[in-house]
């Protein structure tokens, strides 16, 4: 029997979490997303990678992540933190569409995910997020696609030409005047930021409704602790 809560439409996806072995908060954050994830019907079948980063994963850990689908774990290094385990995953997959998520990201709504397939097989290549944030020149800030809750195809994330091995890379893969936001524009590809009612281009970021840093922020496909106060974004 088909399910009626579930669209007629089919992706090969792959949803990727970026969860650090080492000392600090990690394990409540990763309860953060699994709590979000479970409230959230994502809409669409899909396989999930746990990058364990630093360390290969506990037994406490696939408990832990053990209620998501389509479950794999690898291990990296922590280099490069979240991006370096993004590169790693990025390099193992076969999907047609992947999905990045930070320690701090949680998703949001029912759907998420659907609509983020949907937006992807309505514009094709492209980088797409659920944040944006258009530049702070005066603190050599560019405009980017915010890096946790970022998608596209594994094809043109393993096409970016800096792998991103040291933690000092980490910030200029998402905002300098290199970052991947960038490198995509400057070949000829769209960077679309794209919420629960629409899809928009770099001009129009800062006037999405409940998007970042916006209203009640309720359009947002998923967040992270920067949709928290204090807010850091300047307009």
């Amino acid at each position: 029997m088909v399910d009626e809560r579930r669209p007629p439409f089919q992706m090969n996806c792959e949803i990727v979490y970026c969860h650090p072995m080492i000392a600090g908060n990690y394990v409540e954050l990763a309860e953060q997303f699994i709590e979000s994830y479970i409230r959230n019907d994502p809409m669409l079948d899909h396989r999930t990678t746990i990058v364990c980063n630093g360390a290969p994963p506990s037994l406490e850990t696939k408990g832990l992540f053990a209620s998501l689908p389509g479950l794999k774990f690898i291990t990296h290094d922590n280099s490069g933190f979240d991006i370096g385990s993004f590169q790693k995953a990025s390099s193992e997959s076969s999907a047609d569409m992947i999905v990045f998520f930070g320690a701090s990201a949680y998703v949001k709504g029912r759907g998420w995910l659907f609509r983020m397939a949907q937006s992807f097989s309505k514009h094709g290549e492209a980088q797409y997020g659920s944040m944006g944030n258009r530049g702070v020149p005066h603190v050599n800030v560019h405009a980017h696609l915010r890096t946790t809750g970022i998608w596209c195809s594994p094809k043109l994330f393993n096409s970016y030409p800096i792998k991103v091995t040291d933690p000092s890379q980490r910030f200029p893969f998402e905002h300098g005047p290199n970052c991947f936001t960038n490198w995509c524009r400057n070949n000829g590809l769209k960077n679309w930021l794209v919420t629960h009612s629409g899809e928009w281009l770099w001009d129009h970021w800062d006037m999405v409704p409940n998007g970042f840093h916006s209203g009640d922020q309720s359009d947002l496909l998923s967040g992270d602790r920067l949709c928290r106060p204090p807010y850091y974004h300047t307009p």
